[in-house]
């Protein structure tokens, strides 16, 4: 059998696109080859084990770009970590994570990721955030409708998207992101029940849930002001009883009634400085 090579040259080849595609499709069941066309995140960088021409493990980082308790930071992200089921139990993993973390820690103070198995990642030194829903009832007002629905599929939206992801403002000056639209556009396409909506009196695109059941969600905003929460309501012609903001709100003008503690799958290493106060990051990535 040819002998496993260690990689780091194939985040934004051709040949190594396609094979991160298929080891993430092949892994976790995720397509991810409609990035192809909406455009990949062009700081990532990749750790790889490769035999001969096939990817067997991977780990890649990207740029996080946060506000945090009115501070710009910058850090990473860990994504796309896969081992084909063939080679697990041979430290491929443990190798990659330990040259990406060698690789984040000289370069920045914090590193982030998202997962649904934290007992993974605990032996790295990161550990687990406590975030929290925010939610109100709504009282009847006079809604001004005013929206477009957004398809990525087309490339007049997926344009429109990018050019507002440049302008875009924090949503959150407490905790939140502003990174490269990539994986905001992936959940998107991934995820069909999630609505982008375009609020032009507003130059705003909100990502929302349930816009026709009882309780709305608003998932995140891309817009060059944040609006109010009130503004969004009524542009969006909401008549529902309730909302659920999964963001932190304090750019909002809203005061929410009830707040949840939950887990949103997020890991940290570093320091954090909203940890211990009520917040969200968007889960609008992938």
């Amino acid at each position: 059998m040819k002998p496993l090579q260690f990689r780091s040259d194939y985040a934004h080849s051709r040949q190594g696109l396609s094979e991160l595609t298929r080891l993430i499709d092949d892994v976790f069941e995720v397509d991810v080859s409609p990035l192809d066309r909406m455009g990949h995140d062009r700081s990532i960088v990749a750790f790889g084990w490769w035999l001969g021409d096939e990817l067997v493990a991977n780990v890649s980082l990207f740029e996080r770009r946060l506000w945090l308790m009115g501070e710009q930071v910058r850090g990473f992200g860990v994504q796309s970590v896969a081992v084909r089921p063939e080679w697990r139990g041979k430290g491929l993993f443990r190798d990659l994570m330990e040259r990406a973390l060698d690789f984040a820690d000289a370069r920045a103070d914090l590193v982030v990721l998202g997962t649904a198995t934290p007992d993974l990642y605990t032996p790295f030194g990161f550990r687990q955030l406590t975030e929290t829903t925010f939610s109100a009832g709504l009282a009847p007002k006079q809604a001004r409708p005013g929206y477009r629905i957004l398809t990525l599929a087309e490339n007049r939206d997926l344009a429109f998207l990018k050019d507002l992801f440049a302008r875009r403002s924090p949503v959150s000056l407490l905790a939140s992101a502003c990174d490269d639209p990539a994986l905001f556009m992936l959940k998107a396409v991934t995820t069909p029940e999630i609505e982008l909506i375009h609020l032009p009196d507003l130059d705003a695109i909100v990502a929302v849930e349930g816009r026709h059941g009882p309780s709305m969600t608003l998932l995140d905003i891309v817009a060059s002001t944040i609006p109010s929460l009130d503004a969004i309501v009524s542009a969006l012609g909401y008549a529902g009883e309730r909302i659920e903001v999964h963001l932190t709100p304090d750019r909002l003008s809203w005061t929410p009634e009830q707040e949840a503690r939950v887990d949103n799958g997020h890991m940290v290493r570093g320091v954090f400085a909203p940890e211990g106060h009520s917040f969200m990051l968007s889960s609008m990535q992938v």
